[in-house]
């Protein structure tokens, strides 16, 4: 918690639902879901005796490239566990303005047994780091939390990657980014409501 609070400018009460109640849930989450893709699907019954059928999961053969952002600690959290349970190798790159939280998520993951290199956690330069990956062939898949613009350039350089033959399949993007949200206040004078929302973002920062 005292990481978040420090990298992410959190108070108490943010840091614990974050760092702490939210990654928890994520994963429980993630393995409450690989727990129900449980390889099975019904009997087909044809005309003589039935036949059965399943459903095999495997990995991607490749590597998943794992982004997060700076504002939660909690979303790397899905971000690498999600493909890792699948059976993926996971290159993660955090935020260099969440660097702290971040390392000591992934300290965690290995003082609880995380086998070495499922999870790779590589900081530095944003640029160095995506160019080096999004040119290895063996890159399979993207997931992303961040800016719409940045996750706009990293899908135009995929595409460009599987344009010219670069990679051994084709890659999967998952991607989630910046929205826009609206209010509608009726009945209220807009200099209370504006008032209001200072007021919070002032306690946010």
């Amino acid at each position: 918690m005292a990481a978040t609070m420090l990298d992410q400018g959190k108070n108490i009460w943010q840091a614990e639902i974050d760092s702490a109640a939210e990654t928890c849930d994520f994963y429980r989450f993630n393995m409450q879901s690989l727990d129900t893709l449980s390889p099975h699907a019904p009997a087909y019954r044809g005309h003589q005796s039935p036949i059965d059928s399943r459903t095999e999961y495997r990995p991607l053969e490749g590597l998943v490239y794992a982004i997060s952002p700076f504002n939660f600690t909690a979303i790397p959290a899905n971000l690498i566990a999600a493909p890792a349970l699948m059976g993926n190798v996971v290159i993660w790159k955090p935020s260099n303005y969440a660097l702290y939280s971040n390392y000591l998520q992934m300290k965690i993951l290995e003082e609880a047994g995380l086998p070495a290199n499922v999870i790779q956690f590589v900081p530095g330069d944003p640029k160095t780091v995506t160019e080096a990956i999004l040119h290895h062939p063996q890159f399979v898949g993207l997931h992303y939390t961040g800016s719409t613009e940045v996750f706009r350039d990293l899908y135009g350089q995929i595409s460009d990657g599987v344009r010219e033959g670069r990679y051994y399949s084709y890659p999967r993007i998952v991607g989630e980014t910046g929205g826009k949200y609206f209010g509608l206040y009726m009945g209220v004078r807009m200099t209370e409501v504006l008032g209001d929302i200072k007021g919070y973002v002032a306690e946010s920062v």
